[in-house]
Order: structure tokens, then C-alpha cells, then sequence
């Protein structure tokens, strides 16, 4: 079975929720046979589980250390040209069904690029996502991104789609081989929080890039908690999902760095 799959049907079981129920079924039905250990063996790390994502700043601390890796960079670096990664759109099946662009909560790292791409219109801008879905429907990202790029009137004369990556790794492999070889980094656009495995899958695919981190979660030096439950359970599943994510890029050899520096040694 390919990493893509492996890596969506571990995330099922280690999303936090997923987790919590898992943990709590398992306690039930150990307690219903008699296995009164085991009970209380998952019934304990249920417990402390829910306590570390609802009542501790844990998780926003993890966020908070990968979102501050990387600062944004001063106006005009001399770039190549832009790449933002995908994942800002929403639902490519509604998309499809009701005719109009959909973006979910990480849309900053379209408007960002449409930002900076007017600022620079002599160089390319790459998108590169097409779905991390298991089964894409609808339309892709690159598809929705395209229209919204008509609507806000970006030319597209230089703009590139890489509409094959599935995740951060083929990103980074399939987006080096549209960059040509001009020796000049490249601007990079994606999530502060995703930009440190973002920035080791790059390096690891052969290609500089200068960190343009958005859409940022915390606060920079100070805490924004306690949270309302839904809100500790989404920046848990956040904190979970990239440092098992660093670690796993790490681990398989897809990156050559688990926790990659602001500078590029």
C-alpha cells in the first residue's frame, strides 16, 4: 500500500476525536467482557488524553513553535517567482454543483500569492495541489483556483498549475521539475504552521525557496487559551497532524531534516 493511503488511514485513527472515541469504545467493551486491566488501562489514557487537549496549552504551544520557525521576508526578495502550495479550497463537488469558487480557512495562501503576484507579474507564479482526497470529486484545486483567479482578474499569462500532488511531498518533487534552472530561490506560500514540512520537502526535492508564511493560528508570544472545546480539539488535531507529519517525512527518507532551520545550510 502506497504512502499516500497509509498516511490517510493513520490519520483516521490519530485525529484526536477519532482517538478519544476509539479510546472510550475500547474502554467499554473491555469493561462489558471483564477485562477489568485493559479497562482500566484505556479508561486512564482517556482520560489523560482528553485532559492534554482540553484543559492544557499544549497544543497550542506545539502550534505556536512550528508558526514561529519562519518569518515572513522583507518586501522584494530576489526571487525566481512564486510557488503557493494547494489547500485552500473547499469542496470541489459543491464547487462543480453550484458553479462558484470555494475556499476553506487557509484561503490566505491564494490571497497572499494573487497579492504578490501582481507585485511581481514578470515572474511565474506555480500553484502546485491537486487533491488529498482518497476519492477527489468535483473539481480539483487547481480547477477552483483557476476560476478564481478569472473572477479576481489575475492575469494568467505566467501562472503555472501542478494539478498531480497529493501531499507536501509530491509538491515539492512535482514543483521542482516546472521550475526550470534558474539559480534564484523561489518565494514559497503555504500555511506558517505547514511551512517547516513545506521547507524540508523542498530541500529534500533539490529546490531553494525563501519562507512566505500565512495564515497564522496563534499568537506570537502569548498564549490565546483557555479555548472552547472545539476550538483545543481543531489546533490538536493541527499540532498532531504536522509534527507526525515531520516525523514521518523524516523517518521514510522523503525529508533529510525533521525540524529544518530558517536557514538554508
Amino acid at each position: 500500500m502506497s504512502f499516500f493511503f497509509l498516511s490517510k488511514i493513520a490519520w483516521f485513527v490519530l485525529k484526536p476525536l477519532n482517538a478519544l472515541l476509539i479510546l472510550w469504545l475500547a474502554w467499554l467493551g473491555f469493561r462489558a467482557i471483564g477485562w477489568r486491566r485493559l479497562g482500566r488501562l484505556f479508561g486512564l489514557l482517556l482520560v489523560l488524553y482528553g485532559l492534554l487537549i482540553l484543559a492544557t496549552p499544549v497544543p497550542e504551544l506545539l502550534v505556536r513553535t512550528l508558526e514561529n520557525r519562519f518569518a515572513v521576508p522583507p518586501s522584494g526578495p530576489a526571487v525566481a517567482g512564486i510557488i503557493v502550495l494547494g489547500g485552500a479550497t473547499g469542496d470541489g463537488e459543491i464547487a462543480a454543483a453550484r458553479g462558484e469558487v470555494t475556499l476553506n480557512g487557509n484561503a490566505e495562501r491564494l490571497t497572499t500569492a494573487m497579492a504578490l503576484h501582481r507585485a511581481m507579474l514578470d515572474r511565474p507564479l506555480i500553484v502546485s495541489g491537486f487533491s488529498g482526497r482518497l476519492v477527489p470529486r468535483g473539481l480539483n484545486e487547481a480547477q477552483i483556483t483557476r476560476q478564481l483567479f478569472a473572477q479576481q482578474g489575475l492575469p494568467m499569462t505566467r501562472v503555472r498549475f501542478e494539478a498531480q500532488s497529493r501531499n507536501t511531498a509530491e509538491n515539492a518533487r512535482l514543483t521542482a521539475r516546472l521550475a526550470g534552472d534558474d539559480d534564484r530561490p523561489w518565494l514559497l506560500i503555504t500555511s506558517a504552521w505547514h511551512m517547516p514540512r513545506a521547507v524540508a520537502s523542498f530541500r529534500a526535492a533539490g529546490l531553494s525557496v525563501v519562507p512566505h508564511p500565512v495564515d497564522y493560528r496563534t499568537h506570537p508570544d502569548r498564549l490565546v487559551w483557555p479555548r472552547q472545546p472545539g476550538g483545543s480539539l481543531d489546533m490538536a488535531a493541527l499540532a498532531l497532524h504536522e509534527w507526525v507529519g515531520l516525523l514521518a517525512y523524516y523517518v521514510t527518507g522523503r525529508t533529510a531534516e525533521f525540524l529544518p532551520s530558517p536557514l538554508d545550510g
